[in-house]
């Protein structure tokens, strides 16, 4: 099988641009559309969650799989414009092209680009450059923005869905003891426990974190100032169509972010799903 492959339409995602990275016994399907990796298999094992009723028209989101949020993040923290502006930034629902591909006996890369031009706080275009590369040790994706480009503030986060057995039995670790619980909107100490909504942010991970779901899966993170730990719970989850019914415990989002807002700093966001 060709190392990189240009595929149309992946799973019920009928017409999607898509590319397809092979690597040994590793497979990762990225979309064109949003820059977003919808599939990683590990010797055939999907690692990653894809919503059902995940739709690309219309300019909708994908739910699922590894989305790019940039230059914010989140409905909270749009301190920047009071604008209208959609949930996560800008690049989920636009189109992407492809910068590059490589193919070596030790890896298979793609690189995808992409220019903003209305960011509501910036006079001049900024382009990002994500980088999906599959070798030995799984899959690595790398997000960057050079600080050259002028703009002076930024969020991003790559917004991972794991595939989970069920996310009442899943763990992730380690965390720090203190996070901002989105949900009750404070500081907490308590331990998660999936079932009812989860939504928050713990400042200052280690760059080391483990999934138990219930086989292990270790990521590594760097670039980043903090992870945010999602589940929509039950009624939350079964109530959204996006998500699809008794689909919220298929899934836990272990979010690699960097929410400070920097001046005049190159964006530099790393995830790595090891084997």
């Amino acid at each position: 099988m060709p190392a990189i492959t240009h595929v149309t339409g992946f799973a019920h995602l009928t017409d999607l641009p898509c590319l397809q990275l092979n690597f040994g016994q590793r497979s990762a399907v990225v979309s064109l559309y949003g820059g977003q990796v919808l599939s990683y298999c590990d010797d055939g094992v999907e690692q990653l969650w894809l919503s059902p009723n995940a739709s690309w028209q219309h300019g909708q989101p994908i739910r699922g799989g590894i989305p790019i949020c940039w230059p914010w993040f989140g409905v909270a923290d749009r301190q920047l414009t009071s604008q209208s502006v959609p949930d996560h930034g800008l690049v989920r629902n636009r189109l992407w092209q492809q910068l590059a591909d490589e193919y070596c006996p030790d890896h298979s890369l793609l690189v995808l680009g992409i220019t903003v031009n209305d960011i509501p706080w910036q006079q001049q275009p900024v382009q990002l450059e994500c980088r999906y590369q599959l070798d030995r040790r799984g899959l690595h994706v790398h997000l960057h923005v050079d600080a050259d480009d002028g703009i002076l503030q930024q969020q991003a986060a790559l917004h991972s869905y794991f595939l989970v057995d069920d996310v009442r039995a899943c763990a992730v670790g380690p965390l720090p003891t203190q996070c901002h619980d989105k949900v009750s909107n404070q500081h907490t100490d308590s331990a998660i426990v999936f079932g009812d909504e989860v939504d928050r942010i713990y400042h200052g991970t280690q760059s080391q974190l483990t999934i138990q779901r219930p086989a292990v899966l270790p990521i590594t993170q760097a670039g980043h100032d903090a992870s945010i730990i999602w589940n929509p719970g039950q009624q939350k989850g079964s109530a959204a169509q996006e998500i699809g019914p008794q689909q919220w415990s298929r899934f836990v989002c272990v979010e690699t972010a960097r929410l400070a807002l920097d001046n005049l700093q190159p964006l530099d966001l790393h995830l790595h799903l090891h084997q």
